[in-house]
């Protein structure tokens, strides 16, 4: 495998998983306003979880149906 396409694959997964944590950290700042709790350790949690969970995601789509992480 040349080098260019790893790099791509490699930049597109940081991608995903980065926009997955975004996401998840303002929800649960979102969630942590409106229950009138810290939004400050809401945000690292948000943020662990959307990008654990779009990891799981890409694991799962491996092996259902083989186009996921290898």
């Amino acid at each position: 495998m040349k080098i260019g396409p790893l790099i791509i694959m490699v930049t597109a997964l940081a991608a995903v998983v980065a926009a997955s944590a975004t996401i998840g950290a303002v929800f649960a700042m979102m969630i942590a306003f409106l229950l009138g709790g810290n939004m400050s350790s809401a945000a690292p949690v948000g943020a662990l979880s959307g990008g654990f969970a779009i990891f799981v995601f890409l694991m799962n789509a491996k092996e259902n149906g083989g186009k996921g992480l290898q």
